[in-house]
């Protein structure tokens, strides 16, 4: 009589090369992963200054002290807060003295933005896309996706970091495919939507590649989610809501930057997203001019 005991389970056993092949062949988005010359490197003060910010009981010593664990990034910080758009009439001496100036939140915002902008010298994607240009419909985007969120009773923080970071699938996928992608984009530009494009070309999409790198980077899955299905808002449960502030976000961002508002579907497509705030169209305009008055305060952002 066979007295093993039938739940007993197999040892985990890693991954043969075909099975890792398989997975390749199955999640094109991995392959972009892997095949990517460079990929920034995980914005950990990122992750851990969100999880600071959602606790209560937060103070501005944790929040010093987890920043000045990269001297790079507190001097950055510094000459940021330096600048006329920060500066009072005395400039701060110090980070903790920044951080009790202009808050945690701006701190964040700017803390997100630094380690976002450096996604941009990911090697090779200036070859498929006009970085800076990304890079300033990113930060238009984190803006627009906070004061969404705010709107809609969301955190503003959360929806700022997948704003910013909705688009960095773009950067892999450019970087990899280079003047391909930016053939690409032109078809785009004339012909239709960029994300289906890129499914039927490459077997992805920006979307995609940028969820699964930001899984990689262990952030949150609510921001991995927003950032993944941020054009396809029915794929999105449990983080709809999140999801349509990005989705919204990034409408309103086309808008300010491309002014063109039949181009971008602002006024037409973005009802579910708007649905799912418990918002209305007659909401758009206040969102538009809030987030152009937000955008000036930051606008040092833009420099990074």
């Amino acid at each position: 009589m066979n007295s093993a005991n039938p739940t007993t389970q197999t040892a985990w056993r890693p991954p043969s090369k075909i099975d890792q092949e398989r997975q390749l062949i199955l999640y094109p988005a991995e392959r972009y992963l892997n095949d990517a010359p460079s990929l920034p490197p995980a914005p950990t003060v990122v992750t851990e200054l969100l999880t600071l910010f959602r606790d209560q009981n937060h103070d501005v010593d944790q929040v010093v002290k987890l920043i000045s664990y990269e001297p790079a990034l507190t001097a950055q910080i510094l000459r940021t807060c330096n600048s006329a758009c920060f500066a009072g009439e005395q400039p701060p001496g110090d980070i903790f003295e920044a951080v009790s100036r202009i808050g945690f939140y701006q701190v964040y915002c700017l803390v997100a933005s630094i380690f976002g902008a450096r996604a941009r010298s990911m090697e090779g994607a200036d070859e498929g896309v006009n970085v800076d240009d990304l890079w300033r419909h990113s930060v238009a985007a984190a803006v627009s996706a906070s004061v969404v969120a705010d709107e809609a009773g969301q955190e503003n923080a959360v929806a700022f970091t997948a704003g910013l970071l909705h688009d960095i699938g773009k950067l892999v996928l450019a970087s990899v495919e280079r003047e391909a992608y930016a053939r690409l984009l032109q078809k785009a530009n004339n012909k239709g939507a960029l994300s289906v494009l890129e499914r039927c070309t490459f077997g992805t999409n920006h979307a995609d590649v940028g969820g699964k790198l930001l899984r990689r980077w262990n952030l949150p899955p609510e921001v991995v989610a927003a950032v993944a299905n941020h054009h396809q808002l029915e794929a999105a449960p449990p983080f709809v809501r999140l999801t349509a502030a990005v989705q919204l976000g990034d409408l309103i961002a086309h808008q300010l930057f491309d002014g063109h508002l039949a181009d971008t579907g602002l006024l037409t497509s973005p009802a579910p997203a708007l649905d799912a705030l418990q918002l209305s169209v007659n909401d758009l305009p206040r969102l538009l001019a809030k987030t152009q008055a937000e955008m000036e305060e930051i606008k040092g952002m833009l420099q990074t």
